[in-house]
Formats: C-alpha cells, sequence, structure tokens
C-alpha cells in the first residue's frame, strides 16, 4: 500500500498552525512596555528638575564635633563637616581652636579632600590638651572648586 502524500501534507499544514502564534503584542509586553516607559519618564523628569533647580552659589559648610577621645597621642575630636548648599567644593581646610576667654590656647587644623554638595564628610582634629577643660570651637576656614 502505498500512502497518500495529500493526506500526510494537510496534517503536517495542522501541527503547524497549532504551533504558530497569532500576530500581534501580548496585553503582558503592553503592561511591561508601560511600566517601563513611566519609569524612565519619572528618572529623566527627575534629573531636568535637579539639574534647573541646583543653585551653584556659595558653599555653606558648617563643622559639628561628634567626640572626644583619649589617646597615646593627646586627645582627638573627631568631627563632621555638612555642605548644606548646591555646590561642592575640594581641599577643605578644617580648623579648631580651644579657647579660655578670649584667649586661644591651642590650634589645630585639617583639610577634606572633597565634600560634594548637600552631603557631609567626617575627620578628626587633634590636640595635646584636653578640649572638654576648654572652649572648642570648630569652623571651615577655606576651600577651592574641583
Amino acid at each position: 500500500m502505498t500512502k497518500n502524500p495529500a493526506k500526510g501534507d494537510k496534517q503536517q499544514r495542522s501541527d503547524n498552525k497549532a504551533m504558530t502564534r497569532k500576530p500581534g503584542t501580548s496585553v503582558t509586553e503592553w503592561v511591561v512596555a508601560g511600566i517601563s516607559s513611566v519609569a524612565l519618564l519619572a528618572v529623566l523628569s527627575y534629573l531636568v528638575v535637579d539639574g534647573l533647580s541646583t543653585s551653584d552659589g556659595t558653599a555653606r559648610i558648617v563643622v559639628l564635633p561628634l567626640a572626644v577621645a583619649v589617646t597615646e597621642g593627646g586627645y582627638v575630636v573627631e568631627f563632621a563637616a555638612a555642605n548644606r548648599a548646591g555646590k561642592s567644593v575640594a581641599a577643605v581646610e578644617i580648623k579648631g581652636e580651644l579657647r579660655n576667654g578670649d584667649e586661644v590656647v591651642e590650634e589645630s587644623s585639617a583639610t577634606l579632600d572633597y565634600v560634594p554638595q548637600k552631603s557631609q564628610r567626617k575627620g578628626a582634629l587633634i590636640f595635646s590638651r584636653d578640649p572638654e577643660a576648654y572652649d572648642l570651637r570648630l569652623f571651615a576656614s577655606g576651600y577651592s572648586e574641583p
């Protein structure tokens, strides 16, 4: 017996139809594309608004003491220097003074390499005298533009 070639051909075509997808985009693909588009627009909007609203102005460095520790080399005063402006600065000189009334008893200084805009960096000053026995003053005395 011989096989009918037309009959086998019909069965093969019906198998191919079952395996092929209908043309078009599925609902899942549309949902993922929509969510991705919204996320992309949100990020771009934020970057544009942040770029246009940031003023370069003058840096505002605020220095606050965090802790005092006694070491073999003296007294270590840890500090945080916060840049509260929209301008990054480099080579920030931090000075500390121990005062007894109007008299400066001891001075110390440190340099922070870089303080980005609206952020803070930590450092330490070393004194030979106990800072808790005097009036401790910490301040930024200068910086350069990066």
